[in-house]
C-alpha cells in the first residue's frame, strides 16, 4: 500500500517542477521579445544609415552649390521609407574650402523621435563642368559573359 505522505510529496514535485518550468519559458520570451527589439531597432538605423549614405552622394554628384538650388534641404522621403525624414546641411565657409556637410535623418519609434547624422566635407565644382558620358557605351553583359567564357577555357 501507498503510504498517503508519498502522495503528497510526488503532488508538490510536481506543483514545484511546474514554476521552474514557466519561470524559464517567461526568461526566453522575455529575452526573446527584447533581441527581436534590438534587431527591428538595429534595421532602422542602417537604413537611415543608408539613406544619409544616398543624400550625401546626391550633394557630391551635383555639387553642394547646385544642390541648395535644387533640392530641399529637409523633408520626407519617398516610398517605402516615408517613415524616415531629413534634413541636410551646408556649410557656406568660403569659396575655396571644402563645404562641411551633414545629413540627419528621423524616424519615430512608439511615439520617440530617433536620429542619426552623418558629416562629410565635399569639395565644390571650380571650372567648367565636365561631360561624365563615357566615349562609347559599355556593354556589360558581353563584358559578362566573356569572363565567363575565359574562366571555362582555362
Amino acid at each position: 500500500m501507498v503510504n498517503k505522505h508519498r502522495k503528497g510529496l510526488a503532488l508538490i514535485d510536481v506543483i514545484i517542477g511546474s514554476v521552474m518550468l514557466a519561470v524559464g519559458l517567461a526568461v526566453v520570451i522575455s529575452m526573446s521579445s527584447r533581441s527581436l527589439l534590438r534587431q527591428s531597432n538595429a534595421e532602422r538605423q542602417i537604413t537611415a544609415s543608408w539613406l544619409a549614405d544616398e543624400l550625401l552622394t546626391m550633394v557630391l554628384v551635383v555639387g553642394p552649390d547646385d544642390y541648395v538650388k535644387i533640392y530641399p534641404d529637409s523633408g520626407k522621403f519617398d516610398p517605402p521609407y516615408e517613415e524616415y525624414s531629413y534634413e541636410i546641411q551646408l556649410g557656406d565657409d568660403s569659396f575655396y574650402e571644402p563645404v562641411q556637410t551633414t545629413a540627419t535623418i528621423f524616424w519615430d519609434i512608439y511615439g520617440t523621435t530617433h536620429s542619426i547624422s552623418v558629416e562629410t566635407l565635399i569639395a565644390r565644382r571650380h571650372g567648367e563642368s565636365v561631360d561624365r558620358l563615357p566615349v562609347e557605351a559599355i556593354d556589360r553583359d558581353a563584358r559578362y559573359w566573356e569572363e565567363i567564357e575565359k574562366r571555362e577555357n582555362q
